[in-house]
C-alpha cells in the first residue's frame, strides 16, 4: 500500500509563493535578526533559551567526558549538523511542493569530517570540520528527474547549508527508491 503524501503541496506552494510576493513588493518584513541566548549552567553545559512563535524553547549542550563534559547532553557540533539537515529538510518538503512530487518518506543523514588535533592546537590543523557529507533518502513514487528537482530547489534556498558551503565543500549522495540517482561525494569521503 502506497503511504500517503507527507506534505501538503497546495498549502505550501501558496505560503511560500505568497511570502515571495509580499517580499517582493516590501523587503522590510524578510528582514529578521534571529536571537538566542546562552548561558554555562555548570562545567562545560550551556543551555540556550530563547522565544519564537511567542513559545520559549530551552535545549542543553555538554562534551564528551573524555574531553572535559559529563556527555549528558549532545555536543555542540550535532547542533549544527541538525540545523543544517534540519534546514534542507523543510526546503526539500517545499521544493516537493513545488516539484509536484509525492514524497512519501525523506530522511537525511548528515556528517562532518573533523580532525580535533585542530581545536586542540596541534600540527597546524585547522579547528573547523573540512567537508560534510549527507545521504537523502527519498521515497516518492515521482521520477527520479522530479526528486533531483526538489533536492535542487532547496540546496538553492536552504539559508544554513548555503551559509556551511561557504566554508567547506558539502557532498551530497541521493537515493530515490533505493536507487542512488546522484552521488557527488569522493570516494575517499565515504
Amino acid at each position: 500500500m502506497t503511504q500517503p503524501n507527507l506534505i501538503d503541496a497546495a498549502a505550501v506552494r501558496t505560503s511560500v509563493a505568497g511570502l515571495a510576493a509580499q517580499l517582493a513588493a516590501d523587503p522590510k518584513p524578510g528582514i529578521v535578526h534571529p536571537k538566542v541566548m546562552t548561558r554555562l549552567v555548570g562545567n562545560l553545559t550551556s543551555e540556550s533559551r530563547f522565544t519564537q512563535y511567542d513559545k520559549t524553547f530551552t535545549f542543553r549542550c555538554d562534551e564528551a567526558v573524555e574531553r572535559g563534559g559529563r556527555a549528558e547532553e549532545p555536543s555542540p557540533m550535532r547542533y549544527l549538523l541538525s540545523g543544517v539537515a534540519f534546514c534542507l529538510q523543510v526546503w526539500y518538503a517545499k521544493g516537493a511542493a513545488f516539484a509536484e512530487c509525492a514524497l512519501e518518506s525523506l530522511e537525511i543523514d548528515l556528517e562532518s569530517f573533523l580532525d580535533m588535533r585542530g581545536e586542540h592546537l596541534i600540527a597546524g590543523v585547522p579547528p573547523n570540520p573540512q567537508y560534510l557529507t549527507m545521504e537523502v533518502r527519498v521515497g516518492s513514487t515521482s521520477p527520479a528527474e522530479t526528486v533531483l528537482q526538489m533536492i535542487d530547489d532547496g540546496d538553492r534556498r536552504c539559508p544554513l547549508s548555503n551559509l556551511v558551503a561557504l566554508a567547506v565543500p558539502i557532498y551530497q549522495r541521493v537515493v530515490h527508491n533505493g536507487q542512488v540517482i546522484r552521488d557527488t561525494v569522493p570516494a575517499d569521503h565515504a
